[in-house]
């Protein structure tokens, strides 16, 4: 009995593990486990927490705000974080001892109440990302001498410039790369095609938005006249279809591998149904503990079978989804192959057209000669002539820079003469004003004296009478004088 309990209890913790691992597989691209890893292989894969925090952000974005800068070096800080989401959310969580060096199953199941939380409204958009992320191997082979980037997180090197280590993101920008408006793509420069192709657009571009390229690029050329595609967007169109049966090509391989292990793991399942059988044959206790626990086998059966029909139902949805690309893909090929014969019909016109050109070319060359060489003749005249002229203008310029000289020589005598002339004016002018002067002053003189002349004339008059009376009595004052000196 005690056999039989530890025996189902090791078979269920196993399958609890396979679907975590398998949860993991399908959400991470990184991840790249096998589905019977043991614990402690999971345990290296999750010590650090880098992935416990990736799988949070990457099923509610933005809940772990801040984590992406340093978050690789304090392992037990990323845990902790992851912890606190799952006490958020009401989930049943783990210690960070647990996982460093205890059992695994409380973490286990706490992934998978996690899984079961979500998967309600993160279904379909599950769905989505397994689609648009085909390309991860289910049992990937390292190559010998290197380490797979599943073994180097496992020894905790997590590879932070890892391109898929942000597929939401990238896929966001590739989508945005190929949002064009009706009519666009015609228009698009040869460089823009080039760019889009060389780039990681088509690898990290949907598929939906790789549809609507293929269906734009056909609306476009049925509304076209002539129904002209350039070859650049012919090219851009025949990348995208083999990017498309590429991703669809990928897809029925990960179908096909899901059912093959969806197979090994109903045989194995099976061949546990069997032992469980044997063992019912037991006591009646271990008779009803093997029925509930086969009851539990076939709730786990039954969840197998939904899985591979939903499986089976998602390979007819893409071989169905192979047969549209590859009608398109005809389709495409018929009118490249029309479009070869109007670029033929237009080569042969334009052949002839160039032919008749370089006829007409060749005669207007000709005459282009001759014109040239009677130019080349008048340029020769032109130029004898010139010389002439130029040297009857250099002895014209010189008769004219000597008479300039002269002149220049005689205006300069002339101002030199201006000079003296003016500065003789000057003191003429001052001699003339210093004589003007003193001339009115005699004038004023005289005027003054002429007025005075009658009064002077009257008394020059009695000084004239008073000088006779003098003189008389000077001859009187004689003659007595002289009688007295005689006497």
């Amino acid at each position: 009995m005690g056999t039989f309990g530890g025996q189902f209890e090791d078979f269920h913790a196993d399958d609890r593990r396979a679907e975590v691992i398998d949860w993991l597989g399908g959400l991470l691209p990184e991840f790249d486990l096998p589905l019977d890893s043991s614990d402690e292989e999971l345990r290296e894969y999750l010590i650090d927490g880098t992935a416990l925090c990736y799988t949070a952000d990457k099923l509610m974005p933005g809940v772990l705000e801040g984590v992406w800068g340093g978050y690789a070096s304090d392992h037990r800080s990323n845990v902790k974080k992851f912890l606190s989401v799952i006490a958020e959310m009401g989930l049943p969580g783990f210690s960070v001892k647990d996982l460093e060096e205890g059992s695994m199953s409380s973490i286990v199941e706490c992934l998978l109440a996690l899984r079961d939380n979500v998967s309600a409204g993160l279904g379909e958009n599950m769905s989505n990302y397994a689609a648009k992320t085909p390309s991860r191997p289910v049992a990937p082979v390292s190559t010998p001498g290197r380490r797979s980037p599943g073994e180097d997180r496992r020894r905790g090197l997590w590879d932070a410039k890892s391109p898929q280590r942000s597929p939401l993101l990238s896929g966001q920008k590739a989508n945005e790369v190929f949002q064009f408006k009706r009519g666009q793509y015609t228009d698009l420069p040869a460089a823009k095609i080039s760019e889009m192709i060389q780039s990681n657009s088509l690898d990290n571009a949907p598929t939906q938005s790789l549809l609507r390229v293929v269906n734009g690029i056909l609306d476009e050329s049925i509304e076209r006249k002539r129904g002209e595609i350039p070859h650049r967007v012919v090219y851009l169109l025949r990348n995208v279809v083999q990017e498309i049966e590429h991703r669809i090509s990928i897809q029925a391989e990960h179908i096909r591998n899901q059912n093959s292990i969806i197979k090994t793991r109903e045989d194995k399942y099976r061949s546990k149904i069997k032992a469980l059988e044997t063992l019912v044959n037991g006591t009646n206790e271990e008779n009803e503990m093997a029925i509930n626990r086969l009851e539990l086998v076939k709730v786990e059966k039954s969840k197998i079978d939904e899985r591979r029909k939903i499986g089976e139902q998602d390979m007819v949805r893409l071989m169905r989804e192979k047969e549209n690309a590859e009608n398109t893909v005809t389709n495409l090929q018929q009118e490249i192959q029309v479009m070869s014969r109007m670029f033929e019909e237009y080569r042969e016109q334009m052949e002839e057209k160039t032919s008749q050109m370089e006829e007409h070319l060749t005669l207007r060359a000709k005459e282009a000669e001759f014109l040239l060489t009677q130019s080349k003749k008048r340029v020769e005249e032109v130029e004898t002539a010139s010389e002439l002229q130029s040297q009857l203008w250099s002895k014209k310029a010189n008769t004219f820079r000597s008479f300039m000289d002269n002149q220049k020589l005689s205006i300069k005598d002339i101002r030199i003469s201006s000079q003296s002339i003016k500065q003789e004016m000057f003191a003429l002018q001052m001699k003339w004003r210093d004589e003007i002067s003193n001339i009115g002053l005699d004038l004023k003189g005289l005027v003054d004296a002429a007025e005075n002349y009658h009064g002077v004339l009257a008394e020059n008059q009695k000084l004239f009478n008073e000088v006779q009376e003098l003189k008389g009595n000077s001859c009187a004052v004689y003659c007595w004088s002289t009688l007295c000196d005689c006497n």
